[in-house]
């Protein structure tokens, strides 16, 4: 299974940078509380958005306290010299449930013309960042970032997906480089920085301390509230539920699971992990995204 450093590290992750000739796509979400008598009456979504990064209208399937936001990318994929950028803010008592309608698709690119990602989000209050998987074509250069801070008050479950090639058409990840790093901080300091470099054709593909030859990972990830921790109950029960996928605790608010293996499969467990999570540790309704059968 691939290392994951809980410490703060000693070379970072080398910053996302734009330049002029980038294609620049940027999407702001603010998720707001409408209080009743301090309790959440409703969660309300303002956004502003630049260039091909947009939102589909705020949806509540779950009823008016948690908004289900759909972040769509009408162009279909990132290629060379693109660079998007999603900005996150679930303010205190809001609920939001963060995903997108179909795959992240990382195209050809170049050493010198990278295609490049950066995700931050803020929660002070619930979320629940659910998006569908990242396929890294051949020839892609990816450099991709998500900072993650949980306020005292915050929790959330997020899940990331990785497939390496087209393999249902034959394609594998031979050329290019997948450069990734997710950094999560509770109140500003750092938890867990987890750090993922991939060369195309890399041993880390077949290594039993990488990959073991499979061609997709998953991470899911759960972070409770200041007042919470996890217990030996909570962990039982979530290992019992989906067994197929390792978890360790790097934190008292802090659960992290780790997955290999087919696609589908993979899907199906971290589906059954935020089922889980959502009913029995946060107490929350849980609604599938009605895109998600389209």
């Amino acid at each position: 299974m691939l290392a994951t450093d809980c410490s703060p590290p000693v070379s970072m992750t080398p910053p996302i940078t734009k330049t002029a000739s980038d294609w620049l796509a940027s999407l702001d979400l603010r998720f707001t509380a409408r209080l009743m008598g301090g309790v959440t009456e409703k969660t309300l979504l303002d956004f502003s958005h630049q260039g091909p990064l947009r939102i589909q209208k705020s949806l509540y399937p779950d009823g008016p306290t948690c908004c289900h936001a759909v972040v769509i990318h009408p162009p279909g994929g990132i290629a060379a010299g693109d660079y998007l950028r999603l900005a996150i803010d679930v303010e205190p008592q809001a609920q939001a449930l963060v995903t997108t309608p179909s795959a992240t698709k990382w195209y050809g690119a170049s050493e010198k013309a990278l295609a490049q990602q950066r995700v931050s989000m803020h929660v002070a209050g619930h979320l629940q960042w659910i998006p569908a998987e990242t396929i890294v074509y051949d020839g892609a250069y990816v450099r991709s970032g998500f900072d993650i801070d949980v306020a005292k008050q915050g929790s959330m479950f997020g899940w990331d997906t990785q497939i390496y090639g087209r393999h249902g058409s034959g394609e594998r990840f031979l050329n290019g480089l997948f450069d990734q790093s997710l950094r999560l901080s509770l109140d500003g300091e750092l938890i867990w920085l987890d750090r993922l470099r991939l060369n195309g054709g890399d041993a880390l593909f077949d290594s039993p301390l990488g990959l073991q030859g499979h061609h997709a990972l998953a991470t899911c990830w759960v972070v409770l509230p200041d007042d919470s921790a996890l217990s030996e109950d909570d962990l039982s029960l979530v290992r019992a539920a989906v067994p197929e996928v390792a978890f360790t605790q790097l934190h008292e608010r802090v659960l992290v699971g780790r997955l290999l293996g087919d696609p589908l499969a993979m899907r199906a467990a971290l589906e059954t992990t935020w089922r889980v999570v959502q009913e029995h540790l946060f107490e929350g309704a849980v609604s599938t995204p009605r895109l998600w059968a389209t």
